[in-house]
């Protein structure tokens, strides 16, 4: 089995949900030597002996920015203005432009870099109505942006703001010295992450009930609870993607679906195991169901 390499890692939202979890595990990978840990305001935890924390404004390019992206060897872009399905237009234009300057700026620190972007199903949540078959969503498909999140509502900005992100990796490292990974992340909740705690409504804080009221509310709830992505498998993506071989890869960059090994669920993980070797081990129809993940 080849060794990982060492590598030396920025993470973009680094004091929200993912991002705290995410720098505690690059931390502790004997593979990683070094995290630098940026956001808005730089995360106030107590520093790990290998984190540094950098405040930055993602919005704009800025001398900040620059010199924290030029000692690492990869970057993993978490940060968005709003990062749930309810974003709006404005949300999504700040999101977006956040992605632009770390692509930029990774890009002009030179050397071979890898940028790993937190992108999300929901940029194929408009198939949520089509009742598919298992395992039958692939990266493949046309997308469809945005997810109805309840009866009358419209599809919104989150996704095509991931969309265009997935978009400007697959130009940008058509040009050389930059590999991307965009993952296609399900939902991984703040705090312990469990699926029985997901709600119809796809938003952390909604209402979370046994018994759906209506058809409609119970597809939604499958649905959602098809795409959970517990904390140690997002870990896991992240992990592959950061540090996956892309000799074998069909492009410099690519796009694959990362959710857990959730039973039932429509979407395809085939393509996400092959091209970066994520080995997902948890499960959330089984954990419902009173099994063990």
């Amino acid at each position: 089995m080849t060794e990982p390499p060492s590598l030396r890692v920025l993470v973009t939202g680094a004091g929200g949900n993912l991002g705290r979890k995410l720098v505690a595990h690059l931390a502790d990978a004997p593979w990683c030597t070094g995290v630098v840990a940026l956001d808005l305001a730089a995360p106030g935890d107590a520093p790990h002996p290998k984190v540094r924390p950098v405040a930055a404004d993602l919005a704009r390019r800025s001398p900040a920015l620059d010199e924290a992206m030029a000692g690492v060897d990869a970057a993993v872009h978490l940060a968005a203005r709003n990062p749930y399905p309810d974003a709006d237009w404005e949300d999504g234009a700040a999101s977006f432009d956040m992605t632009l300057q770390a692509v930029a700026a990774l890009a002009r620190g030179g050397g071979a870099k890898r940028f790993v972007f937190a992108s999300s199903n929901h940029v194929m949540g408009g198939y949520k109505e089509d009742g598919l078959a298992p395992g039958t969503l692939s990266t493949a498909l046309p997308p469809r942006p945005g997810t109805r999140t309840g009866p009358g509502d419209v599809p919104r900005a989150y996704a095509a703001a991931k969309l265009m992100g997935e978009r400007l990796l697959a130009a940008r490292a058509e040009h050389g010295g930059l590999t991307a990974v965009s993952l296609r992340i399900g939902w991984c909740q703040p705090g312990d992450n469990r699926p029985e705690t997901l709600s119809a409504a796809g938003v952390p804080g909604a209402a979370v009930g046994t018994a759906p009221a209506t058809p409609e509310a119970a597809r939604d709830l499958a649905w959602f609870r098809a795409m959970w992505l517990s904390n140690a498998d997002f870990l896991r993506a992240v992990s592959a993607a950061l540090t996956a071989e892309a000799a074998p890869w069909p492009a410099p960059a690519i796009v694959v679906n990362a959710m857990s090994d959730n039973g039932g669920m429509p979407w395809d993980l085939a393509e996400t195991r092959r091209l970066i070797g994520y080995a997902p081990r948890d499960d959330s129809a089984a954990l419902l169901a009173g099994g063990r993940a």
